[in-house]
């Protein structure tokens, strides 16, 4: 099988989206186009201060059918308010990929921010390492959740989540002619994929993380996306060096982590996600490593009692822009700030390291 089936200890780091984790705020504060939005995840949404509807994007729900997997892919669409309706400029789009036990709702906050700054976000869900681990079982506490979700740890969800990535990037090129809500409307000629914890590592294969050694080396890299943003990534060498297997990552990117941002099943330490930066010798790599920032703040979930969550998913976002902006706008008064102005920006909260 190539890579054959991942390490079920480091794997687990690609846990992004358990109950308590991800889909905070999944109540959007978007106008909710279709109509539909989901109340989610109460108990986890319970300590969060309530939505503020945002007046600059709107969301579009849909589930995408690929024929030939004989696969749904749900996806949830943010745009700027009334593009969706009106003729627009074609604007750049970010593709995020959410956790193992997560959704489209996830990292609604970056969504949101990226609508609002001219993007299209499209978030997708993949079936199979979604929700449904725990929703269909019915489990509530914590070590029932964890039980459930590690039955989605596993190469062949890898695999799908990769498949589905390119579906969506033929799909929106098919979407930009027939859709109108749609059509004429994204810049195919400038994607960026983002990803959380297991979405992170699907992020990382379609930029061209290796798998594999030797004659069973396998590369999913896609050429289409050039930018990529790796949001609490995992990190699987299987006694290879960092380089071997980052190293043929070409592609703009941002990682961010934090300092507490330890695996919540497993045994991978805030320390082991900084390797990916050093492994991938590309230029125009940035890190950004959180001072107190753990694994859920990426995918959206505040702690209740850390007012700073919401500082950093501000950041987050701003950097985010800031890092799309320059290498998908081509903005080089953002991409001067990245240079010279972030680390300032960040001040104590965060280190910041950039490559080239």
């Amino acid at each position: 099988m190539g890579i054959g089936k991942f390490q079920h200890s480091k794997l687990m780091v690609g846990f992004l989206a358990c109950t308590l984790l991800l889909s905070a705020g999944a109540a959007g504060r978007c106008e909710n186009f279709s109509g539909i939005l989901k109340s989610r995840l109460a108990r986890g949404n319970a300590a969060l201060p309530a939505a503020v509807p945002s007046s600059k994007c709107q969301t579009l729900y849909d589930d995408w059918r690929d024929k030939e997997r004989n696969r749904t892919v749900p996806v949830k669409i943010y745009l700027p308010l009334g593009a969706a309706s009106r003729q627009v400029a074609p604007m750049p789009v970010v593709i995020f990929s959410h956790g193992l036990g997560g959704s489209r709702e996830a990292a609604l906050y970056l969504g949101e921010s990226l609508a609002e700054h001219g993007y299209v976000a499209v978030h997708l869900q993949h079936p199979g390492s979604d929700e449904s681990l725990w929703k269909s079982s019915g489990a509530r506490d914590v070590n029932a959740i964890r039980g459930e979700l590690s039955k989605g740890a596993n190469y062949s969800n890898l695999k799908l989540r990769i498949e589905d990535v390119k579906f969506v990037l033929d799909e929106l090129a098919r979407r930009n002619q027939i859709d109108s809500r749609l059509a004429g409307k994204l810049d195919l000629g400038r994607i960026g994929l983002a990803g959380h914890s297991f979405g992170a590592g699907t992020t990382m294969a379609i930029a061209g993380q290796n798998y594999g050694a030797g004659r069973f080396n396998m590369n999913f890299a896609d050429a289409r996306v050039k930018a990529a943003l790796y949001l609490s990534p995992p990190v699987n060498l299987r006694g290879r060096k960092p380089e071997e297997v980052y190293g043929k990552i070409k592609i703009p990117g941002m990682l961010m982590t934090g300092t507490e941002d330890n695996s919540p099943i497993g045994d991978t330490t805030a320390q082991e996600r900084l390797i990916p930066f050093s492994g991938i010798q590309a230029p125009n790599q940035y890190l950004v490593n959180f001072k107190d920032g753990d694994h859920g703040i990426f995918g959206g979930r505040r702690r209740k009692g850390k007012d700073e969550d919401g500082g950093f998913q501000t950041m987050i976002s701003r950097l985010s822009i800031a890092f799309f902006d320059a290498y998908l706008k081509g903005d080089q008064q953002q991409l001067q700030w990245l240079k010279d102005d972030a680390a300032g920006y960040l001040g104590g909260r965060a280190v910041f390291e950039k490559k080239g």
